[in-house]
């Protein structure tokens, strides 16, 4: 009896997701349907987390339509191809969870699939004193205006646009921000820079999100613990 039992909870997990997908925040992520021809009466449609919730939808060849989700947290992120696979750009946490596929026409069997998506975000190691460089890897337009933010506060750190480079003057010295990529360098970093940075490019057509954890770890010199330990020593052989 335990043994079947065991051998059926295999079975369902194994038909509840066709896929997981793990991606770092600010990426894209593309969840396939399988298919490699459409007929003009195939309906392909998209859910997130339920089917109350359409989030991209294909009839056919060419009708397609994204949706911007019952939130409108897909707003601008979505694209389907012609086979109806679905991209995910510029990927946030919130963008983390179920997503339900639907595949039907007259001359198809109706199918179904599922795919988890989790998001983490880029974490960049360093120790104190050391440096950093927090890399950008979407694309930089001459218009675009980036800015970057540090901490739960969002405090502006830099900023530039088509004609000025700003750095915040408590970091001018530490911080260099690189015109053509858009990438942060912090120099000779302290405990206080850890936490979260956040990237923004913004221009007329959308705005493109990064956001990197960064841990400073110190450096503990091994004759300094030497030192504590000899003085312990002498301290209980004079009690």
């Amino acid at each position: 009896g335990a043994i079947a039992g065991i051998t059926v909870a295999v079975l369902l997990a194994v038909a509840v997701t066709d896929g997981m997908k793990s991606v770092s925040e600010g990426e894209s992520v593309a969840l396939p349907t399988g298919v490699t021809e459409i007929h003009k009466d195939d309906k392909i449609q998209w859910w997130y987390e339920d089917e109350n919730n359409l989030i991209a939808e294909i009839h056919g060849v060419t009708n397609k339509r994204m949706c911007p989700g019952a939130d409108g947290r897909f707003r601008s992120k979505l694209s389907l191809d012609d086979y109806g696979d679905l991209t995910i750009n510029n990927i946030r946490t919130i963008h983390a969870g179920l997503y339900k596929l639907k595949i039907s026409g007259r001359r198809r069997r109706t199918k179904y699939k599922q795919f988890i998506l989790t998001v983490g975000v880029r974490t960049e190691k360093v120790k104190e004193g050391g440096s950093v460089t927090l890399h950008n890897d979407a694309e930089i337009q001459a218009d675009d205006l980036i800015l970057w933010t540090f901490g739960a506060e969002n405090s502006l750190v830099a900023r530039k646009d088509s004609r000025t480079t700003d750095i915040d003057e408590s970091l001018s010295d530490r911080l260099q921000l690189n015109d053509e990529t858009g990438s942060l360098t912090i120099r000779n970093i302290r405990t206080t820079d850890s936490g979260h940075f956040k990237l923004q490019i913004i221009n007329s057509q959308k705005t493109t999100f990064r956001r990197f954890n960064v841990d400073v770890t110190v450096l503990v010199l091994e004759s300094d613990c030497v030192m504590i330990l000899i003085k312990t020593v002498f301290f209980h052989k004079t009690m």
